[in-house]
């Protein structure tokens, strides 16, 4: 605590040096996405390279600084995130557009990426999301590679897990080159425990941008390999060890746009990974999975005076889905080693949808409507076919109550098909047999979001949402008898919370974000939803002195005591990181972090099976610019 108050005196004396100076607007520069019906904008979170004093191990330790926006899993390279406590296929991850899919129970990511490759990101918050279809329930992780004309080098070394990344970024003109190398071995966490987080990855980006007659054309190609990927786990290394060998992806895209009038493109998501199970004196398994995502889209916009609007097809297919599955089980019976199990699941399903969305202005009151409408068809070879379909609107009412406050409504339906494995998988597993549910019936939300924006003085901003979530045909995985696991859909649950962010500008040097979040999620029995996030209360500064740079992040999480299915309760604790970056000169900088300062022994999530954070780190990085 004397280290804590030495800091903090210290931070207000350099706030008070810098006090009277005249205030400069910082902007922060997001990527230029036309023709995008998100929603409204005031549902939105951005990321940009001021996020990377994290320990930026992917790039949801980035997303995880914004408010409404948590780590949840196991941690490591797989480690995900949830926001405002929908998780897993609840929320929509996508890169430069394309829409990351990956069967994985925790969920989808995108930490097979260098999150050095990413120039920025936004989170889509509240009942707009719905607009993107099926796994947007919760809300949409929106990535891009989009970047300046500029080359940059970056290395950096950490001194937790020895980690490295090298990464070059080329753009000139119409052509975008970038190449990353990343490697880390095990990390330590405070109490000495060995956490399974080792990894080697390539990935890189491929893009090259034509004008000619007022079009654009684009295509660009995503490609990464990883290999040794452990995944970290609360049972590492006595009772199980967890890792993937390979894993590949590969992203491709063509796109054509006319100006902000309509644009077309075309995309392709290839997979291929593997995963090995040592769970001792159990069993020992290897998982082999492999997909095809294609997709289109076809957007379309249509100006009338005072009204814009936009309406667009979406088609998304998922071919070649194989999941592999062989376990040896270990006996204990006299004169037999082990007994082998296999099961291998294949489907494939497409999706088909109509959308539009309009916005108007009347007097001083802007509104934006949206409608979807989605079929689905999923088909395995194990089981007859399902086909569903789902209609969705949202609308958004935004209005001025005075020259300093202005307040706005949002309220929508979403949806959330079952995935295949939830539907089809059937087979016996070191667990008991698995059984998927065909008449498993699509999870559907009706929710609600009112806003407050408020401007006590020129250089002070606090935005505050309340939301509430009513959802139906919640699915939860369960015992149906001795030997057997299946899924079903729950009745009611209600999901409500509140946040709350203060800007203050307080020179052309200093800037503060304090942020707070808190939210309850229970279904009509009592029970506590799990993947909800915690209370936490947040301090960021950044203060900039001619060539210098200081940033601090000051985040408090209160105790949990309630908690869902599979979570573990969690004492309070404080994360603490600092960053201090020194520009030599036009060309060259240098930064110097430390995390988790205090040393504190915390999990970033209530998941029973996640692994403690790693123990204090110092991280050094250097960036020339051509």
């Amino acid at each position: 605590m004397k280290t804590i108050s030495s800091f903090i005196l210290m931070s207000a004396s350099l706030l008070v040096y810098a006090q009277g100076s005249e205030l400069e607007v910082i902007e922060i520069l997001v990527p230029k996405q036309p023709l995008v019906i998100a929603g409204s904008e005031h549902a939105m979170s951005y990321i940009d390279d001021r996020s990377t004093y994290t320990l930026n191990r992917t790039i949801a330790d980035q997303l995880s600084t914004l408010v409404g926006v948590n780590l949840s899993g196991q941690g490591g390279q797989f480690q995900s995130y949830s926001i405002r406590g929908f998780s897993r296929g609840r929320i929509r991850t996508e890169i430069d557009g394309i829409p990351i899919i990956t069967d994985r129970r925790a969920g989808n990511s995108a930490s097979f990426v260098a999150p050095q490759l990413f120039s920025t990101g936004r989170v889509i918050k509240g009942p707009s999301s719905a607009l993107y279809g099926s796994q947007a329930l919760g809300g949409v992780v929106s990535l891009s590679t989009e970047s300046l004309d500029k080359t940059v080098l970056r290395v950096s070394g950490q001194s937790v897990d020895q980690g490295i990344s090298v990464t070059v970024n080329h753009q000139d003109n119409n052509f975008t080159s970038a190449l990353a190398y990343q490697q880390a071995n095990d990390a330590e966490a405070v109490n000495g425990d060995v956490l399974n987080t080792e990894f080697e990855r390539v990935s890189g980006l491929l893009r090259y941008k034509h004008q000619f007659d007022g079009y654009i054309v684009t295509a660009s190609w995503l490609p990464s390999i990883g290999k040794n990927i452990g995944k970290s786990n609360i049972k590492y290394p006595i009772r199980q060890v967890s890792s993937y060998p390979q894993e590949q992806h590969s992203l491709a895209q063509l796109q054509v746009s006319a100006d902000d009038k309509w644009s077309v493109k075309l995309f392709h998501h290839y997979q291929n990974w593997d995963s090995e199970t040592h769970r001792f004196d159990q069993y020992d398994g290897v998982t082999q999975y492999q997909s095809h995502t294609l997709g289109g889209q076809w957007l379309h916009q249509i100006r009338l005076k005072e009204q814009e609007s936009y309406w667009g097809i979406d088609w998304l297919s998922r071919k070649g889905v194989k999941i592999t599955s062989d376990y040896h089980l270990h006996s204990e019976e006299e004169g037999i080693s082990y007994s082998l199990i296999s099961n291998e699941m294949t489907g494939k399903e497409d999706n088909f949808a109509l959308y539009g969305k309009t916005q108007w202005h009347w007097e001083d009151m802007q509104f934006a409507l949206g409608l979807r409408y989605d079929w689905l068809m999923q088909h395995s070879q194990q089981a007859k076919r399902s086909v569903d379909n789902h209609f969705n609107a949202s609308l958004s009412i935004e209005f001025p109550l005075s020259d300093t406050f202005k307040a706005g409504l949002d309220i929508g339906n979403g949806f959330r098909y079952p995935t295949l494995t939830e539907r089809f998988f059937y087979g016996k597993t070191p667990r008991g047999v698995i059984a998927g549910e065909q008449t498993l019936r699509p999870e559907t939300s009706v929710g609600t979001q009112l806003f407050v924006t408020w401007y006590p003085l020129e250089h002070i901003s606090v935005h505050t949402a309340l939301y509430h979530y009513g959802l139906n045909n919640y699915i939860e995985r369960y015992t149906l008898n001795d030997v057997q696991l299946s899924y079903r859909n729950l009745g009611r649950a209600q999901v409500y919370g509140f946040e709350s962010e203060l800007r203050w500008y307080q020179s052309d040097s200093i800037e503060h974000e304090v942020s707070y979040q808190q939210q309850v999620g229970k279904d009509d029995s009592g029970q506590v939803l799990a993947d909800l996030h915690p209370r936490k209360l947040s301090w960021r500064a950044r203060l900039t002195l001619e060539r210098w740079s200081l940033t601090n992040s000051y985040s408090y999480y209160l105790e949990v005591n309630q908690v869902g299915n599979s979570e573990q309760v969690r004492n309070s604790f404080i994360v603490w990181d600092l960053s201090l970056e020194h520009q030599l000169n036009a060309h060259h900088s240098v930064s110097l972090s430390v995390n988790n300062i205090t040393n504190e022994e915390y999990y970033a999530s209530l998941d029973e099976d996640a692994a403690f954070q790693p123990k204090r780190s110092f991280k050094l990085s250097t960036s020339w610019q051509f």
